[in-house]
């Protein structure tokens, strides 16, 4: 039980400086390309304990990016839930893939995200450029060993 509490304690802190990380204002021209941090956290959770951290955690966490970001209710946590349930669904493949396979599997993983962000913003009449998702998404691909390396880092010191 105490572990359990642990990891809900760990993966929440973590999911929180994320959210702070996704909302932070960037420059002018980053803001199209900047990659979705809170996901991969929430993707990095959801390999790591897929009993535990599961899609109301994605569900939450997009409800509070839909309330900072003051987009429609719902946008985040759709393209969010969408991203976590492929994840839990081929977790099991994924996690005994090499590091390659597993930043091309997040790229599997992360083009319904954004397929899904796309026709959203194009059915709200948001202005968006698809370079910019395809830079999204190969920014959010390399970074992911950093993340998946740190946060790896966190669950064995604190969770172990």
């Amino acid at each position: 039980m105490v572990t359990l509490n642990k990891i809900h304690f760990v993966a929440i802190t973590s999911l929180f400086i994320g959210l702070i990380i996704n909302i932070l204002p960037a420059a002018e021209f980053l803001v199209p390309i900047k990659p979705p941090i809170l996901l991969l956290i929430l993707i990095y959770w959801a390999l790591a304990f897929p009993n535990y951290i599961n899609l109301t955690y994605a569900f939450i966490t997009g409800l509070l990016m839909d309330i900072l970001l003051i987009v429609p209710l719902g946008y985040y946590s759709l393209c969010f839930i969408i991203t976590i349930y492929l994840t839990l669904i081929y977790y099991p493949q994924i996690r005994l893939q090499s590091n390659l396979n597993k930043m091309l599997s997040l790229l599997v993983i992360l083009i319904p995200y954004f397929l899904v962000s796309t026709v959203i913003n194009g059915a709200l009449e948001m202005n968006y450029e698809i370079i910019d998702v395809c830079i999204s998404i190969l920014l959010a691909v390399i970074i992911w060993p950093g993340i998946f390396g740190v946060l790896r880092f966190i669950r064995k010191k604190y969770i172990s």
